[in-house]
């Protein structure tokens, strides 16, 4: 009986160290993900999680102007584009949202709800790898979390 038991705890820890070994495997490539976006869209931006929250810091003239932060389960990645003529790479939220990205502007404190996420970007080759590396990132945060 002891053996028994013995078994069953050893099952158990096996069980968690290999949860464990696989949760830390996810993370890391979620942390390749954020890098390469963020080598990508360099200084004028600044992206980071919490847990499934997406934080993008906007800096203009190196200071920080804006934060928008949203669910990556609210966003349509369906929608991610690149246009050329905003010069933007945006995703929309699903449409039955109000709003799913709040953005507060740092100069005057302003709170507001948005129906997409949007990088203003230059130039049409950084326009189509930041929306490759932005659909990597998000494809890989919903199954990650």
């Amino acid at each position: 009986m002891k053996s028994g038991k013995l078994n069953g705890r050893w099952t158990i820890i096996l069980f968690i160290l290999n949860l464990w070994t696989v949760c830390g495997a996810f993370s890391q490539n979620l942390d390749s993900k954020f890098n390469e976006l963020q080598a990508v869209i360099g200084d004028e931006y600044n992206i980071r999680n919490k847990g499934k929250l997406l934080i993008v810091e906007g800096f203009r003239e190196g200071k920080q102007v804006k934060i928008d932060e949203v669910n990556v389960f609210d966003l349509d990645v369906q929608t991610l584009n690149y246009s050329d003529v905003d010069g933007t790479v945006s995703v929309k939220c699903y449409s039955d949202l109000e709003g799913c990205v709040k953005q507060t502007l740092l100069f005057d404190k302003k709170k507001s709800y948005r129906k997409r996420l949007v990088f203003g970007v230059s130039g049409n080759d950084s326009g189509k790898i930041i929306e490759e590396n932005l659909r990597s990132l998000l494809t890989e945060m919903v199954k990650t979390l």
